[in-house]
């Protein structure tokens, strides 16, 4: 699978703050790849723990910056700016790579010539294992349980724009198809903002993944995503999706506009529900009524959609 006769350098990029609980064992894990032609850059956001420490004990086998504290989207972009690969691999400072997570992923890539490559990965939330298989994925019954799988253009731009499938920590990227590097205007999902960016651009980008799981995510309450919980992560999740539309409604049609509506709406809902079950009747409620109002239609199939996501979740979770 491998092209043995030419290894490129690929640059792992870990953001981190103030995670030294966890950022040992993620070093470790990347310092073990089979895949041995690495750079291992870890951006520093200003943490306030004993994490320089840490990373001094892997003395120059690593390249350690420290910055200040602005945020997960600039913390990777400083990154990038020191990354000499031709192969960009973000890596949360939380997560664990397997041991052959390089060697499997670049032969992927340079076999099948793509530009993205990601993979099945297995969680941990509060010690309960969860092998994470989106449903979209799923259902497709034309991707195999082992080996590559690549996409039709089309295909994968219409998962993309339905949900962010492919986490930061589990994406191979080939530096030259990055616009910009990753938007820090985003307040949850900057990987998820950057692959709707590339794809845009990059209309024959070629998208592969496997159903192999590669790698584990820790899940905690300093995670990005996980730390900002109900009704304040559901309102910056909008402000993401409006940030979508502002940035990239020229490259979207029409039905692509509604796709992205509907998950403002279906947000909208949550949002709505989560304050009903406090009693509080945010304005939230008001604006709700209002959206009602201009589109019943995409209201009521923001309404089935939420709750069948919700149940495949919850059937997800008890399988496994």
């Amino acid at each position: 699978m491998l092209n043995t006769t030419y290894s490129p350098l690929v640059s792992i990029i870990i953001p981190t703050y103030n995670r030294s609980y966890s950022l040992h064992s993620t070093i470790t894990a990347a310092l073990n790849q089979t895949y041995k032609n690495i750079e291992i850059i870890v951006v520093d956001d200003g943490s306030t723990d004993d994490t320089k420490k840490l990373v001094s004990t892997f003395s120059d086998k690593v390249l350690y910056i420290q910055k200040t504290h602005t945020g997960q989207a600039d913390t990777r972009n400083v990154g990038l700016q020191y990354a000499h690969g031709e192969i960009i691999a973000p890596l949360d400072s939380d997560d664990i790579w397997h041991d052959k997570y390089l060697e499997k992923s670049i032969g992927y890539l340079q076999e099948h010539k793509l530009d993205l490559f990601f993979s099945n990965w297995e969680h941990n939330i509060v010690e309960r294992y969860h092998a994470n298989i989106f449903a979209s994925l799923l259902k497709n019954k034309n991707i195999p349980n082992k080996g590559c799988y690549v996409f039709d253009y089309a295909e994968f731009r219409k998962i993309l724009l339905i949900d962010s499938i492919a986490p930061s920590s589990g994406l191979i990227i080939k530096k030259s198809v990055i616009p910009f590097g990753w938007n820090s205007q985003v307040h949850i999902g900057d990987d998820w903002f950057l692959q709707l960016e590339i794809i845009f651009k990059k209309l024959d980008c070629r998208v592969g993944f496997t159903k192999e799981i590669f790698w584990k995510k820790n899940r905690d309450t300093s995670n990005v995503s996980d730390g900002r919980k109900g009704v304040v992560f559901r309102k910056l999740h909008i402000k993401d999706l409006h940030l979508i539309l502002s940035n990239f409604s020229c490259y979207l049609d029409n039905n692509e506009l509604k796709m992205i509506r509907l998950k403002i709406f279906q947000n909208k809902i949550l949002i709505s529900c989560l304050l009903l079950l406090k009693g509080d009747f945010d304005t939230e409620m008001k604006d709700l009524f209002i959206y009602f109002a201009q589109e019943p239609k995409l209201f009521f199939k923001a309404l089935m959609n939420g709750v069948q996501k919700e149940i495949t979740r919850n059937i997800q979770f008890t399988k496994n």
